[in-house]
């Protein structure tokens, strides 16, 4: 009958204790940009325009191109506030880059419009 104390049985190995690495925290790789939305973002008179284009591109793509509701939480990462959220998507709608839905106090539902298909 083996020993309850045996203690070979007991040692722990100094490998197994080791903390396993932390994995890096998830992020964005690319964003897909139609060339006539970057003509048009050139005339864009905010830096946070050009920003909340790249996230509604992003989120489009990765929604599998379904709307976007874009709440102030989801904006803020890109260093959007309330305001600047506000003030990119009308102006992004005057250029003509955007649909936006608005229902009171629900976040806007937003889609992009891709504004030439014709690739001749």
């Amino acid at each position: 009958m083996a020993d309850a104390f045996d203690l070979e049985r007991l040692l722990v190995n100094p490998a197994d204790l080791q903390r396993k690495p932390k994995r890096k925290k998830w992020r964005r790789e690319y964003v897909r940009v139609p060339w006539e939305w970057v003509e048009r973002l050139q005339s864009s008179r905010r830096v946070s325009t050009y920003r909340l284009a790249l996230l509604l591109l992003y989120e489009f793509w990765r929604t599998g191109e379904r709307p976007v509701v874009l709440s102030n939480i989801s904006a803020l990462p890109e260093g959007l506030s309330r305001r600047s959220k506000w003030n990119a998507l009308t102006e992004l709608e005057g250029l003509g880059l955007i649909r936006v839905e608005r229902t009171s106090r629900k976040s806007p539902r937003v889609t992009p419009l891709y504004l030439s298909q014709d690739t001749s």
